[in-house]
């Protein structure tokens, strides 16, 4: 049901808008009052959204603050996709861009 993950972003659960129907969804919903912080979120990162089975799922970025240990395993994986595409530490390199 979730689309690739190919991103070190994270993000909250999908949410299912629309059956083929037309009809809404039942599942929880993105509150209408959206704070202005993830109105700026959503700005900058905009939702994934794509279709499964005729329903359209939409999940927005998680706007829960990081903690320290999600901080540390993300800076992990990160040396871990950049040593898997072997980038290079100094000087100009493509996979950094």
């Amino acid at each position: 049901m979730i689309p690739p993950v190919n991103s070190l972003v994270r993000y909250d659960n999908p949410i299912l808008v629309a059956t083929s129907k037309g009809k809404k969804g039942e599942g929880p919903k993105a509150p209408a009052a959206v704070s202005q912080t993830e109105d700026i979120l959503n700005s900058i990162l905009p939702p994934r959204e794509w279709t499964e089975d005729g329903q359209l799922w939409v999940q927005y970025v998680s706007s829960t603050p990081a903690t320290r240990l999600d901080v540390i395993n993300l800076q992990e994986e990160l040396d871990r996709k950049l040593q898997q595409r072997q980038a290079r530490e100094t000087g100009i390199c493509p996979v950094r861009e």
